[in-house]
């Protein structure tokens, strides 16, 4: 007769085999995800500008003339700039967009 009494636990084989299935899990759920962020940067982007070429044609009504700069769209107040997120979003909105003065038109860089 053996006295031992019953093991409590998992055994290493079956935790290593628990820890590939969350590996496999996490890559599927990544692989997934990725594509899905680009696309929605993508939509995101097309907003902007629609945005931006809103603002100058709005600026163009009220002024008689596009504005020279993205910047003349802050000084005019269209565009925020008293909180420090304001000033974040505007410096990346400046360095993201090309704006052509003549046509009044923002276009990615």
């Amino acid at each position: 007769m053996s006295s031992r009494k019953p093991r409590k636990g998992f055994s290493l084989l079956e935790i290593i085999a628990a820890v590939i299935i969350l590996a496999v899990v996490a890559a599927a759920t990544v692989a997934t995800v990725a594509p899905m962020r680009q696309k929605a940067d993508d939509k995101m982007s097309i907003q902007e500008l629609a945005t931006l070429n809103s603002l100058a044609n709005t600026y163009f009504i009220e002024y008689g003339t596009f504005p020279t700069s993205i910047g003349s769209l802050r000084t005019s107040g269209y565009i925020a700039y008293t909180t420090p997120e304001d000033k974040t979003r505007y410096n990346q909105l400046n360095k993201k967009y090309a704006y052509d003065r003549a046509t009044g038109t923002f276009s990615k860089r």
